[in-house]
Parts: structure tokens; sequence; C-alpha cells
């Protein structure tokens, strides 16, 4: 292969300046945009050229691209606040995209809730709600308990369940207070109230290939940090019957057709339900949460490729062998406090099926009840031949681990 892929911004776990070695070890040269090279361990390693510009802004982006527009063959992004960025660039390019609409109508859940609902599939009842003085009414439209959340974002954050007016008027305003996100981008002035479905929650990871979606496999996820919604672990594949897979695989297929998405990754989240399959969300994007890494455990697919590829307009493969399954578990603090000690990292890693172990706080670190993705900090990957026998490896991996928390 020979050209320049372009790399808008990434991800901050890594996957990013895993794409962009990716990307060299497939014969492209890759090309970091990003307004701060100093937010991304390891991209000086990455062989990447770093070009530095304002990435949330359109113009600036099209100036900086256009000394290699001749070269480019592709453009991509591993970053949630970036996917609509890219969509744009590459129709402005004339390079593989999904078609911008499609991307904007997925980062903005309000407009996703009404696609799916023009479109008829299941899903929680709901309400846009762009001032306070709304909440009320959209409360009782929904019911209670009932969830608040941005319309925009990313990792749970500002998502919490309520269960009285009171609390829902306070969460709304919390959401409506936020102007500018993490990346330094203007945010939909707008909070969303939705139905609280109680069911067990899966993602569906998916692939568009020649306009087709084919489906990877099925992801079981677990939640903790009520009345938050903080995914503390996630089990692949699914342990699930043929049928409530089948029927998960057509709920998305018809709500990505809704959305009109039509190229690359997809990361649809859903509740099983006694009626039927309901759409949480739709992420245009591959899944976060190291969900790729048990992908290519269990399926020895590596999904990052497969991206970059069809980001280039080569030809995508979802070939897989399928060996056992593969699981994460997330670390979160019980109580505020200060990491004032780690320890057990060596011994939890030299367990039977351990496959990783990350602590990334260090002592000192503030840390607390987990409200959001973003207060996690570390994991435990494991594999294992049945769900059970994962489920103990990854308890006695987590067990091993200390981290002490003072005040």
């Amino acid at each position: 292969m020979r050209g320049r892929l372009a790399c808008v911004e990434a991800n901050t776990t890594g996957t990013g300046m895993i794409a962009l070695r990716t990307a060299g070890a497939l014969g492209l040269a890759p090309l970091f945009l990003t307004g701060k090279p100093e937010r991304y361990r390891g991209l000086t390693e990455s062989g990447a050229q770093v070009v530095r510009c304002d990435t949330n802004d359109p113009g600036s982006l099209l100036d900086a691209v256009a000394p290699y527009a001749a070269d480019l063959c592709g453009v991509t992004t591993t970053s949630d606040f970036y996917v609509a960025t890219v969509a744009e660039l590459a129709a402005h390019l004339g390079l593989p995209g999904n078609p911008p609409e499609a991307v904007r109508v997925c980062r903005d859940k309000g407009r996703t809730r009404h696609a799916l609902a023009k479109a008829g599939l299941r899903q929680p009842r709901f309400a846009v709600v762009h001032d306070r003085s709304e909440t009320a009414e959209a409360v009782a439209r929904v019911g209670l308990p009932c969830v608040v959340k941005p319309v925009s974002g990313s990792g749970s954050e500002n998502v919490r369940l309520c269960a009285s007016p009171a609390q829902a008027l306070a969460q709304v305003a919390r959401v409506l207070s936020v102007r500018v996100n993490v990346r330094g981008q203007r945010c939909e002035p707008a909070a969303l109230v939705e139905e609280y479905l109680e069911g067990p929650e899966f993602s569906v990871e998916m692939v568009h290939t020649d306009g087709e979606a084919g489906c990877v496999g099925i992801v079981a996820k677990s939640l903790t940090g009520h009345p938050y919604f903080v995914e503390s672990g996630h089990v692949y594949p699914a342990p699930v019957t043929p049928a409530d897979a089948e029927a998960m695989e057509d709920a998305v297929r018809l709500a990505l057709a809704a959305v009109g998405v039509q190229h690359g990754p997809t990361h649809t989240e859903v509740r099983l339900l006694p009626d039927g399959v309901a759409i949480v969300e739709i992420n245009p994007r591959l899944a976060g949460g190291m969900i790729p890494e048990l992908i290519s455990l269990v399926d020895g697919l590596d999904l990052l490729e497969q991206q970059i590829r069809g980001a280039i307009g080569l030809p995508v493969s979802l070939a897989r062998r399928r060996e056992g399954h593969a699981g994460i578990r997330f670390l979160v603090a019980d109580r505020p406090g200060e990491v004032r000690a780690v320890s057990g990292v060596e011994r939890a890693a030299a367990l039977p099926g351990v496959e990783r172990v990350s602590v990334t706080a260090a002592p000192g670190t503030r840390v607390g009840p987990p409200r959001s993705a973003y207060d996690r900090f570390g994991h435990v990957i494991a594999r294992g031949r049945t769900v059970p026998e994962l489920i103990g490896r990854l308890d006695r991996a987590a067990a091993a681990l200390r981290v002490e928390v003072g005040e």
C-alpha cells in the first residue's frame, strides 16, 4: 500500500496510537492531526507525522491537510468526538466514509431517538429538553424512574438515573450547564429524558462492508455506580441463545439503516427486554472499553486494521476463528480518597488465563465512587474456555490486586 492516512485526533486509552502503528505496518504514512500533541502518550514513537492545527475548526483542518491532499487515501479517527469531523472531511476530499448527516444523527442522541421513532423501532420513551422549565412535562411523559443524559457526550458522563421530579430537574440543570466538552467543542444545549429500561445490556459490534452491515459479535455488559451507569466489565462473546443473538442483530441492522450509517465499524448498545430488543444508543465507531482486544483474543480479528482498510477503500474481511471467551473487569473505587499504594499487579498477571493487568492510578491520585467511565483506574483482561471459568479468573485476578485508598 502507498499513500497517507489522515488521523484526526484519537482517544486517550492507547487505541489511537495502535491505529497509527497499524497504518504504518500496512505500508501507509500516517498523518496525525491534533490541536494538542502532548495529550497522547506514545505519539512520538508511533511513526506518524504530526500536524498541529485546530481540529475543532473545519477551515483550519482543511488548511492543514491541503499540502497532503494529493497523497491522502483515507481519513479516520478513534475518538468519539471527531467521527462527524472525519465524515465531513472525507466527503469534502472524495474519500471513503459515512454520510456526514448520518454521523451527525448518531452523535446527537435526541436526533437518533427521532430517527428510530420514525422507523417504528423499539426504544425508550423519550423527550428532548432545551430548558429546565420543560422538565416536569418530560418526566410526566416518560415516567419515573427516568434517565437524564446529554444529547452528546462520551463515557456515560453526566448520565444519571432519577427517581423523582426533583432529581430529574437537578440533573437536567447540570446537563444544560455544560457548554463545552473536554475537547473544547461546543455542546448542544439539550438534555434527553428517557424511560429507564430494566433488562440485561449488550453491545452489538458491526462493520459495514459494501454497504452491508456484518455482525462481528455481541458483548455482554456489566454496570456499576448506581444511580450512574458505569461499565464495570464485558464478556465476549455474550452467553446468549441463538434466537436472542439473531433478534439483537436484526434490531441493530434496522437501526443502522434508520439513521443512515453505510460505512465502517459501529458499536450499538441495546437492552434485551421481555417484549424484544430496545436500542439504547448508536456509536458510528469502534467500541471502546478494550472490546476490540477481547474480540482479537477470541476471534483473531484485528478490527483496527479492518477499520483502516475500510477508510482507504480496501476490502474488509471479518473472517475469524472463535476460541472460548474473553472478558475485562474495570477497577473502580468504593469510596473517595487518595491512592496510597498499589500492589499485586505481578501476582494478578501471573494467574492462569490472565492476559493483561493495568493500574493507571499512581499513588497520590484522587479517586472516588464512579460516575462515568473516566473514573475507572485500571483493568484486568482474561480468557476462559467457558464463561464460568472466565468469570472465576477475573474474580481471582481482581482480588489479587491491592489499591490502598486513604483520606
